[in-house]
């Protein structure tokens, strides 16, 4: 039989900020990456459905899915936030095409796989869904049952079914080629940058053998680094660029790591003879980018042009708290490093730990500060959340400390747990460190009369063109600031008087989102998989 899959990225009920607030949309790899498994089944047929990319409404969405008659409807939810929109898809599909088999991925799915049944999907894939999604189709095609399929939780007449692990993809190369031609790069734009910037997501390893307390990525996608070959890697940028492309997101959240930075080396050598010209972004380290000054030289000269570092407090005692293995000083240099070489550098940092003081609120308002006279160029202030799988949300779970499990509010923007410094206290801190910043850095600039070099130069000019065709809309975002101050004060007054989340959530959440996904079998090295 024909089979007919739809992949459907939804967007968060507030959007994506990066995308409102700096035009910024890379292409969705994940669901490339799946959709290459699929067309490997003959006579199978997929369609991507972008919320944000095809600028939709989720009915408009929805429409567009059920008109394709899918077999298969699956879903991503690539962030926590996603959630509710998702959910709706799901019932709606669902409502209208009963037969069709709904499936969920991603991160929340993994870690909440049995509230995802219960919101109407038929399967919940945890970790990589690559083999799986392959496993899920054949299954369908062939008209047989699930039991058989590893690493998953699925409704089996009205129960929830959780099959045995997987082991990890240990050859990255063996995974197919993404299909870039099922999307259209028009979609896929970077106008912070210049209205012909056009971004596609490549991955060259996933995992991460660090433990950070707050970050999802350890427990999704395992404590093992895994790299592809420069041969795979190169091949997938010439790919991208011939559809159109002329920047690479790489997603890997870790680009450089001890055990490889030789085969990287050889990477950035080889981008060079071989004339792929290519502008790229990637997310690093700070401590492996301080120690490493020819590395991201090479790096420069290859395309390396934007760089992002997780730097996230200016505390030394909260970064230990956090289990982040860093040192602010490490960070300064970094910011220099990276600047040195013309690379655009743009910070994440953090406000609201619930271990945290106001006074280290303040440390990392100053350090912000410092980072950028030592060349920063840009900051994220998040809000430090909770996400499902951390080991921050089962603490948070045990010492009843999350006053709302609304996912929309699980933007890493908008508060959601009770903190020593207050909820209230946190967002208002974040407002102000993510606006002044930008104020202190233009006036820095401004008196040092800051000379940058012609290639990083373009860039910010780029940049201040857009930033000032967008004054209107942070403006309106500036004035509404209040009201989601007020919202954040309404939920955790009611929480406290009526209580946080209930027992039964509870019991539930922590028995899924501390489970351990993968079959880890024996290995010789538990934290890196290295492929020359």
């Amino acid at each position: 039989m024909a089979l007919r899959v739809v992949f459907i990225r939804p967007s968060n009920r507030t959007g994506s900020a990066y995308l409102t607030k700096w035009g910024f949309l890379p292409a969705p790899l994940g669901l490339l990456t799946l959709a290459g498994e699929v067309i490997k089944i003959p006579g199978s047929e997929v369609k991507i459905i972008d919320m944000e990319g095809d600028s939709i409404s989720l009915d408009k969405s929805i429409e567009m899915a059920l008109d394709f008659n899918p077999d298969i409807v699956g879903i991503t939810l690539h962030a926590t936030a996603a959630h509710n929109n998702a959910s709706y898809i799901a019932m709606k599909i669902k409502e209208k095409k009963h037969d069709t088999v709904l499936v969920a991925g991603g991160h929340h799915a993994t870690f909440l796989p049995e509230e995802i049944i219960r919101a109407g999907f038929d399967i919940s894939v945890l970790g990589e869904g690559d083999e799986t999604m392959y496993d899920i189709a054949m299954a369908v095609k062939e008209n047989k049952g699930f039991d058989g399929i590893n690493d998953i939780v699925f409704n089996k007449k009205g129960k929830f079914v959780r099959t045995k692990p997987r082991k990890l993809v240990g050859d990255m190369d063996s995974l197919p080629m993404p299909p870039l031609e099922l999307l259209n790069p028009e979609k896929y734009r970077f106008q912070v940058f210049g209205s012909n910037e056009r971004v596609m997501c490549l991955e060259t390893s996933r995992g991460c053998p660090y433990a950070c307390d707050f970050c999802s990525v350890t427990p999704t996608w395992g404590n093992k680094w895994r790299n592809k070959s420069n041969e795979r890697i190169i091949e997938e940028m010439k790919a991208a660029k011939k559809q159109g492309y002329n920047w690479i997101f790489f997603t890997d959240d870790i680009f450089l790591v001890y055990p490889n930075l030789k085969q990287r080396m050889e990477l950035f050598q080889r981008i060079i003879d071989e004339n792929i010209n290519m502008k790229w972004i990637v997310q690093m380290r700070a401590d492996v980018t301080s120690r490493n000054p020819e590395v991201i030289k090479k790096a420069s000269e290859a395309g390396m042009s934007i760089s992002f570092l997780g730097v996230e407090s200016g505390s030394p005692q909260i970064l230990k708290k956090m289990h982040k293995g860093e040192f602010t000083p490490q960070s300064v240099n970094a910011v220099k490093t990276l600047a040195q070489n013309n690379i655009v550098v743009l910070i994440g940092m953090m406000i609201g730990a619930p271990y945290e003081r106001l006074r280290d609120a303040i440390s990392t308002v100053k350090f912000s500060r410092k980072l950028g006279r030592a060349g920063a160029d840009a900051i994220q202030f998040s809000i430090y959340t909770p996400l499902p799988g951390t080991r921050i949300f089962d603490q948070a779970l045990n010492d009843n400390e999350l006053f709302t499990t609304d996912w929309d509010r699980f933007d890493v923007l908008t508060p959601v747990m009770k903190t020593r410094v207050g909820p209230v206290v946190d967002q208002l801190i974040q407002f102000y460190a993510s606006y002044s910043f930008y104020i202190y850095k233009f006036i820095f600039g401004r008196i040092k009369q800051l000379k940058l070099p012609e290639r990083k130069k373009q860039l910010i000019d780029n940049g201040i063109e857009f930033i000032m065709n967008m004054m209107p809309a942070y403006i309106r975002d500036f004035l509404s600031f209040p009201k989601y101050i007020f919202r954040t004060y309404d939920l955790y007054s009611r929480a406290k008087k009526y209580g946080f989340v209930n027992k039964n959530d509870v019991r539930e959440f922590l028995g899924s989102s501390n489970k351990i996904i993968y079959d880890l079998g024996k290995s010789k090295n538990p934290y890196y998989m290295i492929k020359k």
